[in-house]
This record gives structure tokens, sequence and C-alpha cells, in this order.
């Protein structure tokens, strides 16, 4: 309101100025002694002031560059993952500043998703979009509840699921991150989903013909990026014989209340040797250590990892997850969260190789951050 104000005040300064010099120019030019030079008042009378005071009024809000007003839409969410519902309120309501805001909101909000029901899988699929702008969703979850609280709760189908899948298409959509969860912890995803466009590895450069037939010219462009975070909170069920899968994954993360076959990390990783390199791992008393399996699929695994995040509920690391962590010769980043102070002092950072290492974050939990000892 304040930004209107000023810009209305302004405006109205500016025409007056304009009427004042109008009026001394016609009175300039009524006087035959006076003659300035290059002030003609034809142009002055035929000049646009309508179009100028439109102009002016316009709220600062609405003239900001396209730049700036994504960085203002990201920052006002930064943080939010996609299942805290007040992100997609916050950016519906950045929606309604501007008519500027609606397209750069509405970009945002369909970056992340989170998709838990039936419900909430037709009203995205049946959403309207720009036909020019293409769908990049950044963070896509997929929440398969099996023990819902509302009589008129109904769970994704299948069909639904691989109609978000192949919603990419040959149109050039892409999914980034793909985030699997279930409250049972049941095997509720077809991996050969991660087979279509949407998931699929592309070249570096896309050759488009021209739109001339005789022309050899040709467009060059970037592709669009392909997964690159697959997130399992849910458990897979790989056949032994399961061919590998087209990914060029760059980070992978693992919870150990999940049981993860060992068959599952030989195809789904094949492809994504020379890529992957950040690694998150969610610990937990007599959990599955998939850790070990992991590395046993790739041994050279460890010499590659730059990132490794490990999460837990006050629970000391086992001794095969340590040697994980002091054999990455190459890591940049290691983030620990839970894990015991005594651990991390006396036996992790000890045997840690810190030549290479840029970053390394401690959090303790508050209870034990508050206490005298």
């Amino acid at each position: 309101a304040e930004f209107s104000c000023a810009a209305v005040q302004l405006s109205d300064n500016y025409f007056k100025h304009a009427r004042s010099a109008t009026r001394t120019a016609r009175a300039a030019l009524a006087s035959p002694l006076v003659s300035p030079p290059g002030l003609h008042l034809d142009d002055l009378l035929d000049h646009d002031y309508t179009h100028d005071r439109a102009q002016m009024a316009r709220p600062p809000v609405a003239k900001l560059p396209p730049e700036l007003l994504a960085r203002i839409i990201d920052l006002a969410v930064e943080g939010w993952p996609s299942t805290v519902r007040l992100r997609a309120t916050t950016l519906r309501n950045l929606a309604l500043v501007a008519q500027a805001w609606v397209e750069p909101a509405q970009r945002a909000l369909e970056a992340r998703v989170h998709i838990d029901s039936y419900g909430r899988a037709r009203a995205f699929l049946e959403r309207r979009r720009a036909a020019h702008r293409p769908l990049v969703l950044d963070e896509l979850v997929l929440f398969f509840d099996f023990a819902p609280q509302d009589d008129d709760f109904y769970p994704l189908s299948d069909l639904q699921v691989l109609e978000l899948c192949r919603m990419g298409g040959d149109d050039g959509a892409q999914i980034r991150s793909l985030h699997l969860r279930s409250t049972l912890f049941m095997a509720s995803f077809d991996l050969n989903l991660l087979r279509l466009p949407a998931f699929e590895v592309r070249p570096a450069w896309l050759l488009l013909a021209s739109a001339t037939p005789l022309s050899s010219r040709a467009e060059r462009r970037p592709a669009p990026a392909a997964l690159r975070h697959l997130r399992l909170n849910l458990p897979l069920e790989v056949p032994a014989d399961f061919p590998p899968l087209p990914l060029r994954l760059e980070r992978l993360s693992l919870s150990a209340m999940v049981d993860q076959p060992a068959s599952l990390f030989r195809p789904l990783l094949d492809s994504s040797q020379d890529t992957l390199s950040a690694l998150d791992l969610f610990v937990i008393q007599s959990g599955s250590p998939l850790h070990e399996r992991l590395v046993g699929a790739f041994p050279a695994l460890p010499a590659r990892l730059r990132q490794i995040s490990i999460s837990t509920h006050w629970v000391a690391l086992p001794e095969s997850l340590v040697d994980l962590v002091t054999s990455c010769t190459n890591l940049c980043t290691l983030a620990l969260d839970g894990v015991p102070l005594e651990q991390v002092v006396d036996v992790v950072l000890p045997r840690l190789s810190t030549s290479s290492l840029v970053a390394l974050d401690f959090t303790l939990p508050s209870s034990f951050a508050a206490s005298p000892s």
C-alpha cells in the first residue's frame, strides 16, 4: 500500500509538471518576441500522457525483473519441504500479489510436489499448465498411505503412479528428485517405471533440425536433466535377473528402517558409478546394514563419495559404517546428526582423512546440548 501511494503521488507530481510546462510553452509561442529553440507545442499536446500515467501508477512490486522476482519467491519458502502444506499455501498467496507473480509462483508450486492420495494425484494430473513452459519437478514425493484416517480417503492407484511417471513423456518435462514413502513399509512401486522418459538419461546436447528442409543448420541446446536424487523409504522387490536401470544418480538416500535386498543396488546404480557422489543414511539400532550391501555391490564407491550425511537417534555407529566414512579419501562434506559425541571425537575424527575435507557438520540433540555436563 505504501509503495502504491508513493507511486501515485509521484505520477501526480509528474503530470502537474507536464501541465505547467504546457502552459509555459503555449504562452511562449503566443508571444512574438519569444521563440524558444526546439520547443514545439504540437509535440506536447500530441503526447499520450494517459499511457504514462498508467505506467507510473503501477506498483513497484509489479515492475520487478523476472530474475529478482523468482529469487524472492524461492527465499519465501526456502527450507520448507514439499510435505509441509504451509509451503503450498504461501506460494498461492504470493500468486495473488500481482499479475506478474502468478507464473513464477505457479512454477515454484509445481517444482516440489507431495502426493499422498487418489484425490491429490487426480487434481495434479488435471491441472491446467502453460503450453510454452515445460514441467520440471525438482522433487516428487509419492506417499503410499495404506492406513487412512478419513472415510473418504483413497490411496494412490497403480494407474495414477504410472500417469505421474509418464507425464514427462517426449515433451521435455523431467523429474529430478524422487522420494518414495510408505506408512507400512510395503513394496508398492515398480522399479521398471524408472525406465520412462521422465527419468531417462539424455545426451548432453539435443540437435534440433531446422524447420527448412533444405537447410543444413541445426539448433543446439542443453538437454533437460534426468533423475538426480532417489530417496527410498519403502522396500523394493528386485528379482535376481533384473536388468540395469539407465539412471545417472548423483545422490542416494537410504533408511535402515527399511530392509532393501542386496540384489537392488547393482541394477539400480550400475549406470551411476561415475556420477554418484552423495550418500544419505538414517541409522537405527539393529537396523539393516544397507551400507554394507551398497559397498559389496560397488567396492570402489568410497573413493568416489564426496558428501556423506548420517542421522541417528543418538545411537552409536556400527564399526563397518565408521570404516566406510574413514575410507572415503575424497570426502568434502561430512554431516553427523545425533551421533554420540564420544564416538565422533575418539573414533571418527582421528581416523578421518582431512586432506580433502571442507566442511564438518555435527549436530547434538537439544537435551544433550543443554546439559551442564
